[in-house]
């Protein structure tokens, strides 16, 4: 990042600065002084050093950390957004964010770092949100540490907003409302989450009925916390399991979509580096927009 020192911060010191404008948390300003990523005027000086108008400081962000590479794959994702600070995608269903035991390559990570080679970048991969393999939707990555950071806090805040659209078995009554209980671990499965009014963790998602369909419902979802698969678990819970979904409803699939009919479609988020508000939405993904015609009630 490189700015040029202005008139009202004429005459303070670089860590001042620094700090007015991007909020850098003691373990940042820590590496970026013992690594020397910070000049002015291309030169590395005190961080007491006062700087007048005009002065060029650049911060250097990019990392080289070879214990995190991941290999370049081409992987199918759509770009929704991208500058310097982040990078937000359209990930497809069937897609598994970061390379696991069973999942090694042809990830999202990989398809991001072939994204950035092909840009003549490179930086560590940090998920601000996740999704799972069958859920499609925006997701928000970081391109350096300040940003996953800064972004990271605001989701423990709970100051960005992030909503679904699920399609779900039944009709859901009353159409809208807020789902409060809280998630916990199964004591038969490593994957499976459950209701667990003792032990669990707190966990809201607010509804909004959409459009009834045959036997079904598209409800639109925001979420309060952000536990595994608290949408899934949240409206199986209540009786209207996601279309699709062999994990919390019929073990059997869907004879029109192979997936949980889970979508998310739309975030906001205060940015990083331009301190604004911003939001991004984007379409339901081609399958679950076939289901909801295969559902609909014709007059």
């Amino acid at each position: 990042m490189q700015f040029v020192v202005n008139t009202t911060e004429s005459g303070k010191m670089l860590k001042q600065i620094l700090q007015n404008r991007f909020h850098f948390s003691r373990r940042m300003f820590r590496r970026l002084r013992e690594e020397q990523r910070v000049s002015v005027n291309q030169k590395i000086v005190y961080y007491t050093s006062r700087l007048i108008e005009g002065d060029v400081v650049e911060v250097r962000l990019e990392e080289t950390n070879e214990d995190c590479f991941i290999p370049p794959q081409k992987v199918d994702f759509t770009v929704v957004f991208e500058d310097d600070d982040i990078l937000l995608v359209d990930k497809p269903a069937g897609l598994v964010v970061h390379p696991t035991m069973g999942y090694q390559d042809g990830t999202l990570a990989n398809g991001i770092a072939y994204h950035a080679k092909e840009r003549g970048e490179f930086y560590l991969f940090r998920p601000v949100t996740r999704l799972d393999k069958d859920t499609s939707g925006i997701m928000v990555i970081a391109k350096h540490a300040h940003a996953h950071a800064m972004l990271s806090k605001q989701m423990k805040k709970k100051r960005y907003q992030r909503t679904y659209v699920a399609i779900c078995h039944g009709h859901i009554a009353p159409s809208r409302g807020t789902i409060d209980l809280p998630i916990g671990l199964s004591t038969s499965s490593i994957i499976e989450r459950v209701i667990d009014q003792e032990n669990g963790k707190e966990a809201i998602t607010h509804y909004e009925t959409l459009r009834r369909l045959k036997d079904a419902t598209m409800v639109k979802l925001s979420l309060e916390t952000g536990r595994t698969h608290q949408i899934r678990v949240h409206l199986a819970s209540i009786g209207h399991p996601i279309i699709g979904d062999t994990l919390y409803g019929a073990k059997d699939k869907h004879q029109w979509i192979l997936r949980q009919a889970l979508h998310a479609k739309e975030i906001e988020i205060f940015h990083p580096s331009r301190y604004e508000w911003f939001k991004w939405s984007i379409p339901m993904a081609e399958d679950m927009q076939r289901l909801a015609e295969k559902l609909t009630v014709r007059p």
